[in-house]
């Protein structure tokens, strides 16, 4: 703590401040090296020394959030998934572009935005790991909490309800995929009017609500007591509704994924790999959101928090969800081509049972013939 120098100044790490300047001016030094009154805050050891004019103008002052430390772990981590988000997107893109194409005439019951969907999650995905990957190099060379800690963070959190929305869309668009088949050889056979559509049309309402809702609780919130390091903060109730809603959001893509399989029989017992392993990674990541909402230690908005737990339950199972649905889009047909594909083999075996069905004809016929012949 400051020391007296004289009647009218105090010293702090061999500097020495007016201290009727600093009442003032509401000013105070802390024991971790910061001058401080509540809406500013300057360095006061070692090289930074500020200067305090008469007016309360402070000269030669060195911010508390001012990157003066090296680059440690959480950066050296950023710079790294902030990469390979980079990357991500660029491949993202281009199943967007393979997948997005149209090669038949638009249905109104299938629009082409519906397969579009997952890509374009999956893009606004990646532009929010790039941002906080790219602003937590930052983290660990600022002094005390600042700007891009905030980012970083809140980047992270909006990341949940946009991957859990990513797998939402795979796993819905499935189901609409059978359906879009099975209706190419038997339009009459599903009604529209049955429980399944009703199903169908409530369950995108229902997952949307409660992926809004984690947004809303986890993100549009005052960051002011987190950048200060209030754990009250980072486990207070709105971070675990969101934690809580987000896991509900997950049990509905679920759902949805069970629907599909018992009204889309016997296509939907040829289930897509991609799918419950997306599931899985999404449940990783909303387990660790919930056990951060109760644990601060482990808590990505705790300063204090290993980079090991954030990173490796937090960052990687997204990554490995856009990953999943990379690899799977290489293997998969765009669906106007593969329905074409549908279409021609239906039209050949249609074909085919004409043809033998008029030598079947022709050869009775032959037969008759040689019977009168005999006669």
């Amino acid at each position: 703590m400051a020391k007296p120098f004289n009647s009218s100044h105090i010293q702090f790490g061999g500097q020495v401040f007016n201290e009727t300047l600093l009442q003032e001016f509401n000013y105070g030094i802390y024991s971790n090296g910061t001058l401080s009154n509540s809406s500013r805050c300057y360095l006061v050891f070692d090289t930074y020394r500020p200067w305090i004019a008469s007016n309360g103008s402070v000269f030669n002052g060195t911010k508390c959030d001012s990157p003066i430390n090296p680059i440690a772990t959480r950066g050296a981590l950023g710079i790294t998934f902030a990469v390979l988000y980079a990357v991500v997107i660029v491949f993202v893109c281009v199943h967007l572009r393979k997948h997005g194409a149209t090669h038949l005439p638009l249905e109104k019951r299938f629009r082409l935005v519906s397969r579009r969907w997952q890509w374009y999650w999956l893009m606004i995905t990646c532009a929010c790991g790039m941002m906080s990957g790219f602003t937590a190099i930052d983290i660990d060379r600022d002094y005390l909490m600042g700007t891009p800690f905030i980012l970083s963070v809140l980047f992270y959190w909006v990341m949940v309800p946009t991957t859990l929305a990513a797998v939402w869309e795979t796993t819905r668009h499935w189901g609409s995929f059978l359906e879009r088949q099975i209706m190419e050889s038997s339009p009459f056979k599903l009604s529209q009017e049955d429980r399944r559509s009703k199903i169908e049309f409530y369950v995108p309402l229902v997952f949307y609500l409660f992926a809004f809702l984690t947004f809303f609780l986890s993100i549009l919130r005052s960051w002011n007591p987190i950048r200060k390091g209030f754990k009250s903060a980072i486990t207070d109730p709105r971070f675990r509704t969101s934690a809580v809603f987000s896991l509900i959001a997950l049990l509905v893509i679920v759902f949805s994924f069970c629907v599909s399989i018992h009204y889309y029989k016997p296509l939907s017992h040829r289930i897509p790999a991609k799918i419950p392993i997306c599931i899985t990674l999404a449940f990783v990541r909303v387990a660790y959101a919930i056990a951060c909402s109760w644990e601060a230690d482990i808590n990505p908005l705790s300063i204090h928090a290993s980079p090991a737990y954030v990173y490796a339950l937090g960052y990687l199972p997204s990554l490995g969800i856009m990953l999943t649905m990379i690899v799977a889009g290489y293997r998969e047909m765009n669906e106007d081509l593969f329905i074409k594909k549908l279409k021609a083999e239906r039209i050949r075996l249609a074909d085919g049972e004409i043809e033998k069905g008029r030598r079947e004809e022709l050869k009775k016929k032959e037969e008759e013939g040689l019977k009168k012949v005999g006669e």
